[in-house]
């Protein structure tokens, strides 16, 4: 009896110890090295995407034809793919791309003033392209291009000498130049395009000084020995740089979320968002989808308190400069930063799996600040703390609020000022009496509904019926209802060049490309006349 009780103990620590060995070598790391590993990133909650290459030329147009999100198509950094561009005619787009007006210092300022605590830059994109000195290939800025300049190298001096934290997109996995033009391949990668990878990450660790995040894109399972490769080259060269969940297999730090999907509430573990301003990454002459201020610094709002990292998509112009509307969007962004910033950085998620109609909460040490970016309530109910609150106040103007607690019973209300809600999403800060204490079962049990993405669709046909506000399109085998709305936009193809148009009248028998949204009727996003 006593033999078989320490051979079963032997075969636990057998397998408890295999476990732990499998568990390190795929990740480099205890439990406790992991979290130092993400201390900085999890503090700085708030970070910059930014999407640019040679895709950015063509501003989602080729030949004639938009293949931007906003018709439906992939994005406008995909279209050397989804236009099926010939390699001849990208190449001179390359040549073409001359970004005189790039100023990483200015770059890294704007970011840096709207609190973002990390960028994330395009380095290769799935274009193949390098956007910085390599011995890899010719297919990269100082050789394809006439600007001959390594842009990475300029955005990673920027960003040390200003305490911002690199991060470096690498695209893997797809690449349309060295490897096969397709949306998904699963063959087996060839020792060619390993070799390109390998030389690509290594100049990238070891040229530019401290590296703290690769992000990877794409990755697949299928491609185990790829994905263990980069993984590996990154802890070699820099043990202390984050690693992406999307390299594949299970081998990154923290998980990336769908494109544009916001944490949910309740969500355990490292997490980030990625979100866009507008539909597109790269940038797209056609797309005015703006996502407002409001509405962005929301997002940020949320998911400090749903624990999650925002990383927040800007595409510059080819000449290498932000839109004016990324522009403006920063600035607001900053203005709220720069005021309710205690609510956001080097803080916790809520300490609940659901949310207030009104909002949500960040912790930190003797403090709870409350997120108001729901329902607009004059008196806001507080269930499920159980500290002892000392005092309330806004935020951004620190103007004391009225409140009335029990904790016994985890409840307290506080009386919200009508003209807090005249600001975009404002804080109630709430000091404790030691750390905060919380009783689960009695905190919030509302959970928002899950915003789904509807895929926009496209039809191209002959218009045959004009009536109010709906019209009928024949594509020559079906015919379909549209409906239009005061949001549509107006758009003329004349002989290859997209234009806007102030309005136009919808002609019987003209031809037109109506880009929709499906569901009880077909809203029309856009419609582009063709000369």
């Amino acid at each position: 009896m006593k033999e078989k009780y320490y051979l079963s103990i032997f075969f636990c620590l057998v397998l408890l110890n295999s476990a732990i060995c499998q568990s390190n070598h795929n990740t480099g790391m205890s439990a406790s090295d992991l979290d130092e590993r993400m201390k900085w990133w999890e503090d700085g909650r708030f970070g910059m995407f930014i999407h640019w290459g040679v895709y950015s030329v063509f501003g989602g147009e080729w030949d004639g034809i938009d293949h931007g999100k906003e018709m439906g198509g992939a994005s406008s950094e995909w279209i050397y793919l989804m236009a099926d561009i010939p390699q001849k005619d990208y190449k001179e787009a390359a040549h073409q791309f001359n970004p005189i007006h790039y100023n990483a210092a200015e770059w890294v300022r704007m970011a840096k003033n709207a609190g973002m605590k990390y960028i994330v830059l395009t380095s290769k994109h799935h274009d193949g392209f390098a956007m910085f000195d390599t011995k890899a290939s010719d297919w990269n800025i100082m050789k394809s291009s006439v600007y001959e300049k390594d842009i990475v190298k300029a955005f990673i001096e920027e960003c040390h000498k200003n305490g911002i934290r690199v991060g470096l997109y690498y695209s893997h996995e797809k690449d349309w130049y060295h490897r096969s033009k397709v949306g998904r391949d699963t063959s087996e990668i060839p020792q060619s395009y390993e070799a390109l990878v390998a030389t690509h990450l290594k100049e990238l660790l070891t040229n530019y000084g401290q590296i703290d995040l690769i992000w990877f894109d794409m990755g697949i399972d299928q491609h185990k020995k790829l994905n263990q490769m980069c993984f590996d080259m990154v802890r070699k060269y820099q043990p202390e740089c984050i690693i992406s969940s999307r390299i594949g297999n299970k081998l990154g730090d923290y998980r990336n979320l769908g494109d544009r999907e916001l944490a949910p509430p309740g969500i355990d573990g490292y997490v980030e968002s990625i979100m866009t301003l507008r539909l597109n990454w790269g940038f797209d002459k056609n797309d005015s989808n703006w996502k407002s201020s409001e509405e962005v610094i929301a997002m940020l709002s949320k998911c400090a308190c749903r624990n999650s990292n925002f990383l927040l998509n800007i595409g510059p112009g080819p000449d290498g400069r932000f839109t004016p509307e990324e522009i403006i969007r920063l600035e607001n962004i900053g203005q709220w930063t720069k005021q309710n910033g205690e609510a956001i950085y080097e803080t916790k998620g809520s300490p609940f799996k659901a949310e207030y109609e009104w909002g949500s909460v960040t912790t930190k040490e003797n403090k709870a600040f409350l997120h108001l970016y729901g329902r607009k309530n004059r008196l806001i109910q507080v269930n499920g703390i159980q500290s002892k609150v000392k005092n309330a106040y806004l935020l951004d103007t620190n103007i004391a609020l009225s409140f009335m607690q029990n904790t016994d019973k985890a409840t307290m209300t506080v009386t919200i000022p009508e003209s807090a809600y005249e600001k975009c999403v404002p804080i109630v800060a709430l000091e404790l009496e030691g750390e905060l204490k919380v009783d689960t079962e009695q905190g919030p049990t509302w959970l928002p509904p899950v915003v789904k993405h509807t895929n926009r669709r496209k039809m191209k046909g002959i218009l045959v019926e004009v009536g109010g506000r709906s019209f009928t399109l024949n594509d020559g085998k079906v015919q379909k209802v549209f409906t239009l709305n005061e949001h549509v936009e107006y758009r003329i193809n004349d002989n290859g060049i997209i234009q806007m148009a102030s309005g136009f009248h919808l002609i019987e028998g003209n031809k037109y490309i109506v880009i929709y949204t499906p569901g009880e009727l077909l809203s029309v996003e856009i419609i582009t006349r063709i000369e």
